[in-house]
């Protein structure tokens, strides 16, 4: 990250300075203005002289650069400040003009020659034709930053030779890429044009230059300026015109940015002796197939163990500056879609749990009702079935005299149902539970509420609860009396004569037969009562975290399971209700349970199909609701919704990962999400994070603007060969340019260079040249 400033004249603008406030701006000065730069850590500017260019004052600056004297100053590169009429029925404006000179004197003459050429006229500006003309004379790619001192809306002229004063359609020429940048010098005016260039569909650099006239009074204007308030632009470039060009087409990750507070990042790779740097942000490693890019990305994760990883990096030599795997995130390829498919892709932590008591209570009530109606339709068939097999004979022995008193009473006198016992628990547990709630702070407010709930219950329960005791002590008094008659028979057994035995029995059979009949029509009587089908439930839950909910859902939730419960817990021909119904005898229920063979498991194997139709209700499925627009939007339908889905959550959430390694993030994602969405997503953590990308997707490595890239090749003998360096880098014969590498190893590099770096009058070369 650098401090730059584009605008600073020299003498040879002195033709348009009267007051002689350039006099000492000159080759002798030189180093007065590079202490005062290497001072305010400027690392690369430019000379731009009103519609003037001095190629010796540029050759003196580099000399000094090479020299090293002053260490921060490490670039400069060739500019023009021109006035320029845009509209000829509208005033000046000031455009400076930066060139791609290389450095090379031989195109400063070529700049200083068509100017000097013009010079001859003595025209006070020029139009834009002649503007274009001139440039197209001199033939080297430029970058036009226009000078803004207001809004774009005022065309007063009052502007001091601002663009909007030169023409009404500013917004056009910045859109199309004419312009591209704007030069302010007071702050509040950049928050004027923010807002102004709102409208256009991608971002403007907005940079600041010092204007400064008087070297000895850098960064002013000249000794007679109090203005202290200038301050330097800053961006993430190497020293070059290349750099700023990337700076100007990529604003939003190159100008102004904040500096990576991250501590823990993998600094540099060493391969075949050589050591390559690796940037605290987004770092892309490409190359073709099989040329070890992922391999690479295994070493830097500390995954060694497969023999293939190993045999690379002992080959090569590899070896990291730094080994952090416990803070790396490793996304390989494939792996989100069958995390997504496993329900292992995001953190279980931020989906709440659902309480799926309800449900398991209905269903496991109804499943055990279901059984005990279908239990006594089979107890009513035998009941009536034993009525055709019973007979029972009149015999005056009745009138016989006995010593001993008999008395007749039903076995079954002591089976007392008790349809009060379930709903005295019920109540119970619910009292119990708002009792518990008074004890809970949150619920402090709503004491009064809480026991009027109580009381109201209390009402109920108090009913309930004495008909539940009743019942019970009618049973337990029944239950005495039986046994106490069953005493007494046992001593008339004893001591009875043989016609008061005889007696007995015929008194046993009679009540026998009496109690056979009753029971049969009981057990008819409640046929009808199979219990109701269970409704439908709710089964989930939502939690909103960073622009997002997380939603469980339960595979009952808002359904209707009961088919799905009949299919698993009988077989296929009984899973009807009605077909249950028809159920009467132990054959017909083991054979309609399904996977039951056997009359003694009928209740175990019940229960297990009961346990396992609540188990595959309750299994919950996870599923994002992105909400940070203000739409509601379902994420994950599809695989690339998935991978967008994660990436947004997993760039949001500030974890404890601090290095991202990711293999080929493009899958399944089209090009449009990439350009829209994804590159954003990763763009937000590039201050934040370490992010070391494998990718064949030149979008992922123009567009997202990485800061360093990592080219590999293979031989025959898998040495691997390395060219290395931000996208703006090229060597000093320009054999190893990263743009030609993007150019011409990834598919639609060419055309996304040729679409980023547009240039006056031309798209940027992409034929042999150097792009």
């Amino acid at each position: 990250m650098i401090n730059f400033d584009l605008h600073i004249h020299s003498y040879a603008s002195k033709y348009k300075e009267a007051d002689g406030i350039v006099n000492n701006s000159n080759i002798g000065n030189a180093e007065v203005l590079m202490k005062a730069l290497d001072k305010y850590h400027v690392g690369l500017f430019s000379i731009t002289d009103h519609n003037r260019f001095w190629p010796e004052l540029y050759e003196r600056f580099d000399e000094l650069i090479e020299e090293g004297k002053y260490p921060y100053v490490q670039g400069i590169v060739a500019g023009v400040e021109f006035d320029v009429q845009i509209d000829p029925k509208m005033g000046k404006c000031h455009i400076l003009t930066y060139f791609d000179t290389d450095n090379n004197p031989e195109k400063y003459q070529r700049i200083h020659a068509a100017i000097s050429e013009d010079e001859k006229e003595k025209k006070d500006a020029y139009s834009k034709e002649e503007f274009e003309n001139l440039l197209s004379k001199i033939g080297l790619d430029v970058i036009l930053i226009a000078c803004q001192r207001s809004g774009l809306d005022k065309h007063d002229g009052k502007n001091a030779n601002s663009l909007s004063d030169s023409t009404m359609k500013s917004e056009e020429l910045i859109s199309v890429g004419y312009i591209s940048a704007l030069e302010y010098q007071k702050p509040k005016v950049e928050g004027i044009l923010q807002n102004n260039l709102k409208i256009l569909p991608h971002n403007v650099a907005l940079i600041t230059g010092s204007d400064c006239h008087e070297w000895s009074c850098y960064p002013k204007h000249d000794h007679n300026k109090k203005d202290n308030s200038f301050r330097h632009s800053k961006a993430n470039i190497l020293p070059t015109f290349k750099g700023l060009l990337m700076a100007v087409t990529s604003p939003e990750t190159r100008i102004n940015q904040p500096l990576n507070k991250n501590t823990d990042y993998i600094h540099s790779i060493s391969i075949n002796g050589v050591e390559y740097p690796l940037v605290n942000g987004i770092n892309a490693i490409i190359g073709e197939n099989g040329s070890g890019k992922s391999t690479l990305l295994k070493i830097m994760a500390s995954e060694t163990k497969e023999k293939f990883v190993k045999d690379l990096r002992d080959k090569n030599n590899i070896f990291l500056s730094n080994t952090l795997s416990d803070k790396c995130l490793f996304i390989k390829q494939g792996e989100i879609v069958s995390q997504f498919e496993r329900n292992e892709l995001i953190k279980d932590d931020y989906y709440e749990s659902i309480d799926h008591t309800k449900f398991k209570q209905i269903y496991t009530q109804y499943a055990n009702d279901l059984l005990s109606a279908i239990r006594k339709t089979i107890a009513a068939k035998e009941a009536r079935d034993k009525l055709f097999q019973i007979h029972f004979t009149y015999d005056d022995i009745i009138n016989s005299g006995l010593y001993f008193v008999g008395v007749d009473y039903d076995d079954h006198y002591s089976e007392v149902a008790n349809p009060h016992s379930r709903h005295n628990k019920e109540l119970s547990d619910i009292i119990e539970k708002l009792n518990a709630m008074k004890s809970d702070p949150y619920y402090s407010s709503f004491t009064k509420e809480i026991n009027d709930a109580i009381q109201a219950l209390l009402n109920i329960y108090t009913k309930v609860h004495a008909d539940n005791e009743r019942v019970k002590l009618e049973k337990n008094v029944k239950n005495n009396i039986v046994s106490a008659l069953k005493q007494y028979d046992e001593v008339i057994r004893r001591e009875a004569s043989s016609i008061e035995q005889e007696h007995r029995n015929y008194v046993e059979r009679r009540t026998s037969f009496i109690s056979d009949i009753a029971e049969a029509s009981k057990k008819n009587a409640e046929l009808m009562k199979f219990p109701k089908k269970p409704v439908i439930l709710e089964g989930h839950s939502s939690s909103a975290f960073l622009g997002f909910e997380f939603n469980s859902e339960a595979a009952y939730d808002g359904k209707d399971v009961f088919e799905t419960f009949l299919n698993k817990m009988f077989i296929k021909s009984y899973a009807d209700p009605d077909a249950l119904k028809d159920i009467d005898t132990d054959e017909k229920i083991v054979e309609a349970i399904r996977g039951c063979s056997d009359e003694s498991k009928i209740d175990q194997i019940y229960k297990q199909n009961l346990d396992s139709f609540i188990d595959e209700m309750c299994t919950c499925q996870h599923y994002i609701v992105d909400t940070s627009l203000g739409v509601s939007h379902t994420l994950g339908n599809t695989l690339g919704e998935m991978s967008l889905a994660y990436y947004k959550y997993v760039t949001a959430v500030n974890s404890e990962e601090t290095i991202f390694l990711i293999d080929q993030p493009e899958d399944h994602i089209s090009n449009n999400n990439i350009s829209k969405k994804l590159l954003q997503y990763f763009n937000s953590i590039r201050s934040k994070k370490q992010v070391i990308l494998v990718t064949h997707n030149p979008l992922l490595v123009v567009n997202q603007d990485v800061d360093q890239v990592m080219y590999l090749k293979k031989d025959n003998d898998d040495k691997i060969h390395v060219i290395a360096g931000p996208l703006e880098y090229e060597d000093k014969y320009k054999k190893n340019s990263i743009l030609n590498v993007v150019a011409d190893n990834m598919d639609g590099g060419r055309e996304a260079i040729a679409k980023r770096l547009k240039v006056y009058g031309k798209e940027n070369r992409t034929d042999n040249a150097s792009i």
